[in-house]
């Protein structure tokens, strides 16, 4: 197997997997048990809230609660924002959002909230234009996420918190930064300094599935999201995931020194490579978003003429595992969304396909996935 599709998920670092083996053979205590804390389970805990607070460079005061991934990080924050809205407010957000974003908005609806959108230019990023026409002091809640699943743009986040913060100061800022953290420096108190709320999941960053979290500036107070146990100061309860959590820890702390070193350009270099590999192949081919600031792993072209659908299926029937946009609407016979409000009409649309590489990939990789594409379409 090529993989070639890390938007979707990540291999866990081997550090990951024997990291979280003995809290399930030999360690397999609940955290809240006088034996668990006597054997330092908290410390673990604790370990793994510092490394994520080091990979998005906040402050020890902010809270980290562990969730089950940026998809419930994503409603707690929605619910949240909700509450503050009801009766007396609006919630903003963009028309790229993840499904875990969108869906439960316009949900949000039901309950005779408004909910606004801000759509994106042809570059791919937020249209900070409208935004200021959007955005006044009744708005309560907002949602803009901080880099694309599909095109890799990385948005404008920081003008468009401000810009917010400055027209409706009490306003509750959240970022679902889930395809960002771990790929790019991330500072929650330069950049971000004015978003409240921030979702992510560990598996977008080479640790297990089914853990994630929600960091919580301090001084933010937001209701809790599941009630019962009184772990995680009240706000999150539920017998706490200690594998996963001590995967969680290696894996922010590996990540911050990929982040450090050289892997970053090293990736960019490869998909650079690809991207002007494929341009030369095919002339006509498209790179969506690669005028704008992107995450360096990510890829979203198309050669037109081609159908995604079919060579997606022909790519991972040699073993090429690589995708046609976000994996949440892989089945989905319709062309990407953000793709058509970026005003590619459907022939282009239809043909986009999304490379997503990471550490691990090879310049030997990616010329096998040109060869295969030269055979399929040529």
């Amino acid at each position: 197997m090529i993989y070639l599709d890390n938007n979707a998920t990540t291999k866990p670092f081997p550090e990951v997997v024997e990291a979280m083996m003995p809290f399930m053979t030999t360690r397999y205590w609940n955290a809240s048990s006088a034996y668990g804390q006597l054997d330092g389970l908290e410390e673990i805990v604790e370990s793994a809230k510092s490394a994520i607070r080091s990979l998005i460079a906040s402050e020890s005061e902010d809270e980290v609660v562990f969730t089950s991934g940026a998809t419930e990080s994503n409603v707690w924050a929605i619910a949240e924002g909700e509450r503050r809205a009801m009766g007396r407010g609006w919630v903003l957000s963009s028309q790229i959002e993840h499904p875990s974003i969108g869906e439960p908005l316009e949900a949000l609806k039901e309950q005779s909230i408004s909910v606004r959108y801000v759509p994106v230019t042809r570059s791919g990023t937020f249209d900070l234009d409208i935004l200021a026409e959007l955005v006044d002091s009744d708005l309560r809640f907002a949602s803009l996420m901080l880099a694309h699943n599909e095109t890799g743009v990385i948005q404008p986040i920081r003008e468009a918190a401000k810009l917010i913060r400055e027209r409706s100061p009490h306003c509750l800022i959240h970022s679902d930064a889930t395809q960002a953290i771990g790929k790019v420096p991330i500072s929650f108190t330069d950049e971000l300094n004015q978003i409240d709320l921030i979702s992510f999941s560990a598996h977008k960053f080479h640790g297990p599935k089914g853990i994630g979290g929600l960091v919580i500036r301090n001084g933010t107070n937001i209701v809790p999201f599941i009630r019962g146990g009184g772990q995680q100061s009240n706000l999150r309860s539920g017998t706490l995931n200690i594998p996963a959590i001590a995967g969680v820890n290696v894996a922010a702390r590996k990540s911050l020194e990929h982040i450090k070193g050289d892997q970053i350009p090293s990736i960019q270099r490869l998909r650079d490579y690809f991207e002007s590999r494929i341009a030369e192949i095919f002339p006509d081919s498209i790179f969506v978003g690669s005028q704008s600031q992107r995450l360096a792993n990510t890829s979203f072209f198309g050669i037109p003429g081609a159908d995604a659908d079919d060579v997606v299926y022909a790519l991972a029937a040699v073993g090429i595992a690589l995708s046609k946009g976000s994996s949440c609407s892989a089945q989905s016979i319709m062309p990407p969304l953000t793709a058509l409000l970026m005003e590619l009409n459907h022939e282009e649309a239809n043909s986009l396909l999304r490379v997503s590489l990471a550490y691990e990939n090879s310049f030997i990789e990616v010329d096998q996935l040109i060869q295969k594409l030269v055979e399929l379409l040529h």
